[in-house]
């Protein structure tokens, strides 16, 4: 298994966050500490693509939670590895407003750029969270190069893509590489393999529940399960 991709979103207690699309923080460093134990490199998305990967793992957070920063953050830094985590560039500061009544606080530039400085990667969510599969190809690449052009002018350098909700479709791959971007991430129930489009990588999605017994099944027993 030598390159392993993990969705997350927000990052903190049950009390705090709720369940939904959430890992507590305790529960998060026990999946970083289970890649340190097999000795995985830890790589930023932006960065997959620069090597032979071996045994990488990539911890990706979609959207720029506040409580990402807050919770998430703190256990990568303990433990000395990078993440990267994915902003929506017009909702910067404000809330995650596609979720309705559970929207929650995102990051501001300013909480972006430290994490940017202590080594993680902050990537390109697109400027609005649309559902780019339901876009036509012209403004697939708008919306991408919208939210490049709003990063770097905040003293943000994307290295990778991240598709809102996972939502792409046959054109999506290629609207990501006509952006100027070689790493795309998306959604899916099993790792990326050797045929896989880079702009289009599945990640798995973890959710509240998974402790390492479900992170171990969906990494090694679901994947060959018949359907």
């Amino acid at each position: 298994m030598p390159l392993v991709t993990l969705c997350y979103h927000k990052v903190g207690t049950e009390k705090a966050e709720g369940r939904r699309l959430n890992v507590d923080p305790r529960r998060l460093d026990s999946h970083v500490r289970f890649f340190q134990r097999r000795g995985y490199a830890f790589k930023r998305a932006g960065e997959l693509l620069r090597d032979d990967p071996g045994r990488t793992v990539c911890f990706t957070f979609d959207d720029g939670f506040v409580s990402t920063l807050d919770n998430g953050v703190p256990v990568f830094a303990r433990r000395g590895v990078p993440m990267t985590i994915y902003a929506v560039s017009d909702r910067v500061g404000g809330t995650s407003a596609w979720e309705g009544e559970q929207a929650r606080p995102l990051a501001d530039w300013d909480r972006l750029l430290e994490a940017q400085e202590t080594g993680h990667e902050i990537g390109n969510h697109t400027g609005a969270h649309p559902r780019l599969g339901e876009l036509p190809f012209d403004e697939q690449v708008a919306e991408i190069r919208r939210c490049d052009a709003t990063l770097r002018d905040h003293g943000i350098v994307p290295g990778s893509f991240c598709y809102p909700y996972g939502s792409l479709n046959s054109e999506s791959a290629r609207a990501v590489g006509e952006a100027g971007y070689r790493i795309g991430m998306a959604l899916g129930k099993r790792l990326p393999r050797a045929n896989d489009p880079s702009e289009a990588l599945p990640r798995l999605v973890i959710a509240f529940g998974d402790g390492l017994p479900l992170l171990l099944y969906k990494l090694y027993v679901r994947p060959h399960l018949k359907k």
